[in-house]
């Protein structure tokens, strides 16, 4: 550090993760003074990002001692603690190239899949080509010479592309590092979430960018299956026989009743409790690993809860509950962060961090940074910089994650998606989420796959099944389904969500915990609001932040009112009324076809009706056809 910091605030915060970052932005809101600090070079820590380069050499820095010996020129009242601990450290850790240094693309593979009218091939920037053969252009030619004209050009691009592909693909990707953003921990955002709330009624969403999840997939019976999230994916499914949809409709209409119910035991696992509703297995499967995102001994009344979440999160930006910010997870952090600057946050990346020094009473007197000594009347850290006083037992669980650069999607179509599939791995659910690169985290023609499970110590073993059932390695699987993978990461991330963080620490000490195997940020959420509260009991936590078009000097309250009013949610506010309609009437649409549907597979029963479109009359009668087939059997 060659420059000083000023030597005086109202709270100081060790750590730039996500609930250090959601209180800097709350505590600098309400007009406190805040430092925070970290020991890393990039904000994040646990929860950050990096590119392709920049992640290869996290092995190197894993074992970086955090605390450090300080000169002890403290009075005899004075206590000094070095800080840091093992749970800042990745246990494990490990990258590995798939392809060799001379392995080149198969071109002619890439023009016949251009001439089935794949997506064409871009290569990088300053050097791009493209195969352009649009069949019409050829029904369109005028006479014979403009045919071979156009044929004699599609041969000199054909020429054009294969001399460009002629260089190592392992080079192509390191020379396109910069364009991958890799996550360490990624996380989805709920559309009804207390997180996305938070981040509308704070007015933070401005500072980030989303993409909704176009698709739900999950690996049922060996294959890749899609979920039928809304209504009109149920009706739409032809994986689904009526007799099931009908037994899901009802099952999810009747889930806030179900909730309620004082009949089911309270250690009935939610699978037991779907069994008991003679549902078929696909329905089971469905709503126990995919709905819910629940594995085998999830207690019923948690696995109702996550499911009445993910229904009450559909239809608000999309087909799916889902939404991912742009550019990686770590953009939600540096959001927080560019809040609390705004408000006067003062911010000091690659800071050396020796200790905090207690007073008498046991309370955080100062920090020591650098040569300075920093006062406080409280301080946040994260749990990786914490002193291991600080807990009774440190041993934490760990989190197994997986990262892997692809040549393909899991499934292919004709559009790109941003995919989550669940995976069902017994007492575990491994979580799948697989990147495109119109979400600004790979270049194009290659795929970023996130996979995340509890983990024991070799992350490695934890995933081996289900990454060999879905992707392929080398020469050595020929499935040509499979995505092959170019490139691979393994490691683990600390768990400590279960820690005592409490019991052992000075009263004005917070820590704070770190990623968790939750798929979206609620968590992080509360435990930030927790902290908040108990350092300001009476502040307002995150309110909203006003646009600069609304700071004016001298400004007539009641006009600032109805500016605020007016800017007090976010722009796709017109893309959410339009998907709802557009949901609508699929819905409508799709269930009238089921009930012509149900017609003809209940039609020995003879019981003939007048045809009505409206979806109520449509809905009617898949039920009752449902049903007397139902009674037959």
């Amino acid at each position: 550090m060659d420059y000083d910091l000023p030597t005086g605030f109202d709270l100081i915060i060790v750590g730039t993760g996500v609930v250090e970052s959601i209180i800097s932005a709350a505590a600098s809101r309400i007009g406190k003074r805040v430092l925070q600090v970290d020991t890393n070079n990039y904000y994040g820590g646990h929860w950050a990002s990096f590119n392709l380069e920049d992640i290869q050499n996290l092995k190197q820095e894993n074992n970086i001692d955090l605390g450090k010996q300080f000169p002890k020129n403290l009075s005899n009242e004075e206590d000094f603690i070095p800080l840091g601990n093992k749970l800042k450290c990745f246990p494990y850790f490990e990258t590995e190239w798939h392809i060799a240094e001379e392995d080149s693309i198969d071109v002619l593979k890439i023009k016949q899949e251009n001439l089935n009218g794949k997506e064409n091939v871009v290569l990088d920037e300053g050097d791009k080509s493209k195969l352009d053969n649009d069949k019409k252009e050829h029904d369109d030619c005028a006479d014979k010479e403009e045919d071979e004209s156009v044929v004699q050009g599609e041969i000199e691009e054909a020429k054009e592309v294969e001399q460009n592909l002629n260089v190592s693909t392992q080079e192509l990707l390191k020379k396109d590092y910069r364009k991958f953003v890799i996550d360490l921990c990624p996380k989805l955002h709920f559309a009804r979430g207390n997180f996305v709330e938070l981040l509308i009624s704070s007015n933070i969403a401005r500072y980030a960018e989303f993409r909704s999840v176009s698709r739900v997939l999950t690996w049922i019976n060996g294959n890749i299956e899609v979920v039928p999230c809304s209504r009109s994916d149920v009706f739409a499914n032809n994986k689904v026989s009526v007799v099931e949809k009908r037994m899901l409709m009802k099952l999810l209409t009747s889930i806030e009743e179900e909730e309620k119910s004082a009949t089911v035991p309270q250690n009935t696992t939610f699978k037991d409790f779907l069994k008991n509703k003679k549902l078929s297995s696909n329905i089971i499967h469905f709503v126990l690993y995919a709905l819910s995102m629940s594995n085998d001994e999830t207690i019923w009344l948690e696995g109702m809860k996550r499911t009445k979440r993910f229904l009450g999160s559909l239809g608000r930006f999309g087909k799916t509950p889902f939404l991912f910010s742009m550019y990686g997870s770590g953009e939600i952090t540096q959001a927080f962060c560019r809040l609390s600057a705004v408000f006067g946050g003062v911010f000091a990346l690659n800071q050396q961090l020796h200790g905090i020094v207690l007073n008498k009473e046991n309370r955080f007197e100062s920090l020591k940074c650098g040569k300075q000594n920093i006062t406080a009347s409280h301080i946040v850290m994260s749990v990786g910089a914490a002193p291991v006083s600080f807990f009774k037992n440190p041993t934490s669980s760990l989190i197994s994650r997986a990262v892997l650069i692809t040549d393909k999607s899991l499934m292919d179509s004709e559009q790109e998606h941003m995919t989550l599939l669940l995976y069902p791995a017994g007492n575990k659910l491994i979580t799948i989420l697989e990147l495109g690169h119109l979400t600004g985290t790979c270049p194009k023609n290659v795929f970023l796959i996130h996979i995340t499970t509890e983990g024991s110590s070799n992350p490695k073993e934890d995933l081996e099944g289900c990454v060999k059932n879905l992707f392929a390695f080398g020469e050595q699987d020929s499935n040509p389904r499979k995505p092959k993978v170019l490139w691979s990461s393994y490691f683990s991330i600390p768990n400590t969500n279960e820690l005592d963080l409490k019991s052992s620490v000075p009263s004005n000490v917070f820590l704070c915990p770190g990623p968790d195997l939750d798929l979206d940020y609620d968590f992080s959420l509360e435990k930030a609001r927790e902290i908040f509260l108990s350092i300001y009991p009476d502040a307002e936590f995150l309110p909203r932040a006003p646009d600069a078009d609304e700071i004016v000097i001298g400004e007539d309250p009641e006009t600032a009112t109805e500016v605020r009013a007016s800017n007090s949610n976010l722009d796709i506010s017109k893309d959410t009324e339009k998907s709802v309609e557009e949901e609508r009437a699929i819905e409508q649409s799709s269930e009238t076809e089921l009930a012509i549907e149900a017609r003809a597979s209940c039609s020995e029963l003879d019981t003939p009706s007048e045809t009505d479109n409206t979806t109520k009359d449509a809905l009617k009668e898949v039920e009752e056809c449902a049903e007397a087939k139902e009674n037959m059997q």
